[in-house]
């Protein structure tokens, strides 16, 4: 069973760089309020695709320091790294099919938050499904999807739903009504007919030969850099890195040396401005050089998917043409009894469209329009590589300047160390170069990793869909089966928290929600008594996947604040000498230690298979010592803390 367990998440800006890394079984978060934690738990929602922007006028410090997050995760065996920016192209998430700290060597796949959301739901081996409901305050239909974003609401529980009436989003009309499709959806008890597999079954084989397509242009291209052997290229980039380390030391030490015997030089201060505005104009040529190159792979193998699409409305043409529109031509036969004449009508052809012509037809129409659309896409980027060899052209002329005004100050200005400086800046920029060069080559063969593990697992969608074509409905025994465990677990977690479940405690068959003595989660008013119905039916979903019930949910659960209606526990804050529950009302402070005490054995346990990840003001000592990762304040030591920036002496000028 597939399940994602969250391994970093990162927030950086030009001058800042922050990384929070996760626990494997349980992570608990600590802090005074308004420091930044349950932050993190939004800026993770965020990177999952959550709609809503960040408001950073209510962040102000994440707003100052940071423009995008980064969140890397492993699915099963693979690691990804999801990056959406905070302060524009919201729509947009940057999936990257490596770890955060090699990303200069990949090239990531940019999508729309829906788009992204079906990747995620292909990791994991489940399909959206769509629902047709009524329109609000209309007789018209419409069709919604149900998509990761649904079953994401059984993994992230704020801190607004926990132990109150809005859990899984109760209050959100539009939520609400998809919450049991997405418990069948996990569960896989979601009854489809033959049709609607069929249709996703052709669609999965379709994306299987596109792919396999898009890999035929990448091995091409590959061949056409000469950059076949992978660990070859590997090791001269390795070996590259090494040496530009060992130059920038050398231009380290030149410089030193440099301001010790001349430091007020101002034909001195002027050679280096126009020697940085002349590498700037360098790696500007060498960026749209590689732009172009980029483009110039795009558009060869959308040549090529342009040419696998002409044949394919060839084969088309040629089946309609000859199954569907061969006449007889006119021609008059002779009555065997009179010898007269008579004439043949049967070419006057009275045909009524079969359903494969109409099949053929819409599929010509689809292919007619992917035509359109790739020509298109060909004749646009042409426009971008056109345009490209104009402002390479202009930037060519400027350097040419910039060099002739290098060569006279360097005539005429007596600078300590320049020629070895200049040497050296040289020997960088070229190593930089080379080193992008088969940097290049490694992203294509990263990019053809990620198109194979694709068709892995579209591979593996399209064997769940044969089964399930095979066997269409879930059974009444396996579903009796599944809500007999479900309900044992729940209670069992209920008789834990104290409670007792001798009358009508369950999870229900078609609300798919928990009840306790004959009144569901949404009924009753006890915030004490919502989060302990909340937890034990969290607790007994997760406890389904370890014993193989439950395919879709992700596999790991994310908490906030468990104390605010169960009660914490008095904590003196050993580094500070205060007691970190100050801000907190007395009623707040301790009501059910036992309870609380015992919702963190419970999590403990579910951790031994589940990744848990808790944000808790003051959690009981014991688990504090062993599992609290992070402890933020209020102020300049909370999530955005300058002692913990990871990028130094960003703006030393030769750095």
């Amino acid at each position: 069973m597939s399940r994602i367990t969250l391994q970093k998440l990162i927030v950086q800006g030009i001058s800042y760089r922050r990384t929070i890394e996760f626990n494997e079984d349980f992570t608990i978060i600590t802090g005074e309020k308004t420091s930044g934690k349950s932050l993190i738990l939004s800026l993770i929602d965020y990177c999952f695709g959550k709609s809503n922007k960040i408001d950073l006028k209510v962040q102000p410090e994440l707003d100052a320091k940071c423009d995008e997050v980064f969140l890397e995760l492993r699915i099963d065996k693979e690691v990804i790294t999801l990056n959406r920016l905070l302060k524009e192209k919201y729509s947009k998430i940057s999936i990257y099919f490596c770890p955060f700290n090699n990303l200069d060597e990949y090239t990531p796949k940019t999508l729309d938050l829906q788009d992204t959301m079906k990747i995620l739901m292909h990791k994991l081996n489940i399909n959206e499904y769509k629902l047709i409901r009524h329109k609000k305050h209309s007789n018209k239909k419409e069709i919604e999807t149900v998509s990761f974003r649904d079953i994401f609401r059984y993994v992230y529980i704020h801190q607004h739903e926990l132990g109150t009436g809005d859990f899984l989003g109760k209050k959100n009309t539009f939520k609400a009504y998809k919450n049991p499709h997405a418990f069948k959806m996990m569960f896989n008890l979601v009854d489809v007919d033959k049709d609607t597999l069929r249709e996703q079954l052709v669609k999965v084989q379709n994306d299987i030969d596109e792919t396999r397509r898009e890999l035929f242009g990448l091995n091409s291209y590959l061949n056409d850099l000469d950059a076949t052997n992978r660990i070859d290229l590997q090791a001269k980039s390795d070996k590259l890195t090494t040496d530009i380390k060992k130059q920038k030391q050398l231009k380290k030490d030149a410089l030193e040396k440099s301001r010790s015997k001349s430091n007020n030089n101002e034909e001195n201060k002027m050679y280096i401005k126009l020697k940085n505005d002349s590498n700037e104009i360098a790696n500007k040529i060498f960026e749209n050089q590689s732009k172009k190159r980029n483009l110039q792979l795009s558009v060869r193998s959308k040549g090529i998917l342009l040419e696998e699409y002409s044949e394919e409305l060839t084969e088309i043409e040629e089946t309609l043409e000859l199954n569907y529109k061969l006449i007889i031509p006119d021609q008059s036969i002779e009555c065997p009894l009179c010898n007269s004449r008579v004439s043949n009508h049967l070419h006057n052809k009275v045909h009524n469209s079969t359903k494969a012509e109409i099949t053929l037809q819409k599929i010509q129409k689809q292919i007619t329009k992917k035509i359109d659309l790739v020509k298109y896409l060909i004749e646009n980027e042409k426009l971008k590589i056109e345009e490209l060899d104009k402002e390479i052209g202009v930037l060519l002329k400027k350097q040419s300047i910039f060099n002739e005004a290098l060569i006279e100050y360097s005539k005429k200005t007596d600078v300590p160390f320049l020629s070895q400086i200049d040497s050296i800046n040289t020997m960088i920029n070229r190593l930089s170069k080379n080193q992008e060069t088969l940097k290049e080559g490694l992203r294509i063969h990263h990019k053809i990793d990620e198109k194979n593990k694709l068709i892995e697992d579209l591979k593996a969608a399209e064997t769940r869909l044969l089964k399930e074509i095979a066997a269409l409905q879930v059974s009444d025994k396996e579903k009796e089966k599944l809500f007999r465990f479900l309900n044992k677990e729940y209670k069992a977690f209920m008789e834990r928290l104290k409670y007792d479940t001798s009358n009508e405690t369950f999870i229900h068959k078609e609300e798919m929600i928990p009840y306790y003595n004959g009144s569901s989660v949404y009924s009753h008013e006890s915030g004490g008594l919502l989060e302990c119905m909340q937890l034990s039916y969290l607790g007994a979903i997760l406890k389904s996947k370890i014993n193989g019930y439950e395919n879709g949910h992700p596999g790991f659960l994310i908490l906030d604040s468990l104390s605010k209606y169960v009660g914490t526990l008095k904590r003196l804050d050993e580094k500070k000498g205060t007691n970190i529950l100050e801000s907190l009302d007395s009623k707040e402070k301790i009501n059910d230690p036992e309870v609380y005490e015992e919702f963190f054995k419970i999590l403990v346990e579910l951790s031994a298979d589940h990744q848990i990840i808790l944000v808790e003001n003051t959690p009981p000592d014991e688990y504090d010592k062993l599992y609290s990762k992070y402890t933020f304040y209020k102020g300049e030591k909370g999530l955005i803390n300058e002692e913990k920036n990871e990028i130094q002496n960003i703006n030393e000028i030769f750095n």
